[in-house]
């Protein structure tokens, strides 16, 4: 979701797994120092089910270091576009992170994302300012079992979340040679607090917190650890030689919208969304 710790970056590391996976009998040896890019398109930008007032879309060229340790650095620069303004750069992500040693049922990351989005940016997510977490997942042949936490920043605000989830992944290496198609079901919850709520800009520039009183209902809601969305996908994935693609088709319900009373205009603005995220890239 442009919830975006960019799934579209997320799957594209699944589908290279899966290559490692089926085509080499030892999945370490196959560790190495890697380039990779990839250029991802977002048919609907929301962050937790929190859209804007636009409906923006997004494209999101991407690059990456992974050394042979496990060490990664990653840049995804930020295009949005709506019916009120052509395609034009909004932001970047950096990313830094450490990838846990491979093993056959665990595997998962930490990491730390930087966001630098310009300061007129009214899209919801640019009220952070960085976000450290952890993500693990428990593999086995039934269904693989995901959780991860995180922290975020925003001005003078911190923010805990947890993510749950569940997938299971169907593999494919007869139907294209040389290459494996993959499809991976997933479910998950997100929760945690948004007290970032209050540093969203609006479309005049200015921070809700600037408008609302520190003790407002809406502020306390925000401040209220909840479950802030669920999300289904579909992602499909193939991996061929040094390039992959994908396609995901998802669909994401936001809970506990924060709603200033009167003022429909200062509220989270979010309803169940149906989106889809795709993306071509090529590791070298």
């Amino acid at each position: 979701m442009l919830y975006t710790k960019f799934k579209s970056i997320s799957l594209i590391v699944i589908g290279l797994l899966l290559f490692f996976t089926v085509h080499s009998q030892n999945v370490q040896d196959s560790a190495k120092n890697e380039f990779s890019a990839s250029l991802n398109f977002q048919s609907a930008l929301h962050y937790l089910g929190r859209v804007d007032s636009l409906k923006s879309s997004g494209l999101f060229p991407a690059i990456g270091l992974k050394s042979k340790i496990g060490l990664y650095l990653n840049s995804t620069f930020i295009f949005i576009q709506n019916p009120a303004t052509p395609l034009s750069y909004t932001g970047t992500i950096l990313e830094a992170g450490y990838r846990f040693p491979y093993s056959k049922n665990f595997s998962g990351n930490v990491y730390y994302n930087h966001f630098l989005y310009k300061d007129k940016s009214v899209l919801a997510q640019s009220a952070l300012k960085g976000q450290a977490g952890i993500n693990t997942a428990y593999n086995n042949k039934i269904v693989n079992v995901n959780a991860g936490a995180d922290i975020k920043f925003s001005n003078q605000e911190t923010d805990l979340g947890l993510t749950a989830g569940l997938d299971r992944l169907f593999l494919f290496t007869n139907i294209i040679d040389n290459a494996v198609l993959a499809i991976n079901p997933s479910a998950y919850i997100y929760s945690g607090t948004h007290k970032f709520f209050k540093n969203v800009k609006k479309n005049n520039g200015i921070g809700l917190g600037n408008v609302l009183p520190s003790n407002s209902p809406s502020i306390e809601q925000a401040r209220q650890f909840a479950i802030l969305a669920y999300e289904v996908s579909v992602p499909l994935i193939l991996v061929k030689g040094k390039f992959n693609a994908y396609i995901s088709p998802a669909y994401v319900i936001p809970q506990n919208l924060v709603v200033v009373s009167g003022r429909p205009d200062l509220s989270e603005r979010g309803d169940n969304l149906f989106y889809f995220t795709a993306g071509i890239g090529v590791r070298l």
